[in-house]
């Protein structure tokens, strides 16, 4: 069986993670790709045997390096604001293991619809958010509130917010809501209908930090019978993490956080075949089993998707 076949089905089916397979995943990787080849070997790896041998690849980069082990097609940018932005790139046969990972990590939550201030990809055609939803709309019917990652009249914001279905889901990332939820409480507004939020960071332009259940004691007081979630991805993952093991993250066989108590996270991403699996991030994480909780970006002046997470 060809080594993309073998992962898809690993990460549509796995229960465990599996060693083997991810040390096959690295031989490729190392194959394919020259700088990650020199960057073994500058970390004096040859062959590797066991998961605790492999060095973890900053993710800083792919900031400056394009890292792919196929032809490109195209490519995803982080929504970074300071330096150079990060670039991933892909091709269909890595997108297929994108929809996989994407499908599966999704909770299972009962629901028919979402709603989105995340924009379509159609417009946001840079954003591997975006693409997430996109995904989406093969499983459910997805309604986009919002044509920008900004939310510029708040006033029709609030309007296109009466158009959401009781029960349903509905995306923002961090700054949309926070500032969504501003301009409610500031309007002495209020949103009574049950929903499931998810928040999927992007706390870049905010004006002050916010821990995560401040702003969704802020959210809360406006959304008054929601419930709130979380999303911890990144460009430089083809998987996603949701909060829904009491409040922190649950990680999957085949998006495995290998940090060790506390530190940076380390994470080892099967959908990932075609780029590097094996990353190292710079968010501070607690591990607790088989869940995490991101504690923030350690750099002061880079201000990740997680940077107020505690």
């Amino acid at each position: 069986m060809r080594l993309h076949d073998k992962v898809a089905r690993y990460i549509n089916e796995s229960t465990e993670f599996d060693e083997e397979l991810a040390i096959e995943i690295v031989e490729f990787q190392k194959r394919k790709i020259p700088f990650y080849a020199d960057f073994l070997r500058v970390n004096g790896i040859d062959k590797i045997r066991k998961i605790s041998e492999i060095p973890f690849f900053p993710v800083e980069f792919f900031k400056k390096y394009e890292i792919f082990a196929d032809e490109p097609e195209n490519y995803f940018e982080s929504s970074g604001t300071t330096g150079n932005r990060s670039r991933v790139f892909y091709n269909s046969r890595s997108l297929e293991l994108y929809k996989i990972s994407a499908l599966r990590s999704f909770p299972n939550f009962s629901i028919r619809r979402i709603y989105s201030f995340v924009p379509d990809f159609k417009v946001a055609n840079r954003s591997s958010l975006a693409y997430m939803l996109k995904i989406f709309e093969e499983k459910y019917e997805v309604v986009y509130l919002n044509d920008s990652y900004e939310i510029e009249n708040f006033e029709r914001a609030v309007r296109n917010l009466e158009k959401v279905e009781e029960g349903s889901l509905l995306f923002f990332t961090s700054s949309q809501l926070l500032r969504i939820s501003e301009y409610m409480i500031e309007k002495g507004v209020k949103f009574g209908k049950k929903l499931l939020i998810i928040e999927t960071g992007g706390y870049k332009a905010l004006k002050r930090r916010y821990i995560r259940n401040e702003l969704y004691s802020l959210a809360g007081s406006v959304f008054e019978n929601s419930e709130f979630y979380t999303e911890y991805g990144m460009t430089e993952l083809f998987s996603q993490f949701y909060s829904v093991c009491k409040g922190i993250y649950k990680e999957h066989p085949y998006a495995k956080v290998l940090t060790q108590g506390e530190g940076l996270l380390k994470v080892f991403d099967f959908a990932n075949l075609y780029t590097v699996s094996a990353l190292l991030v710079p968010d501070w994480v607690i591990v607790k089993g088989k869940c995490f909780d991101v504690l923030g970006r350690v750099q002061e002046d880079e201000r990740g998707c997680a940077f107020t997470f505690r």
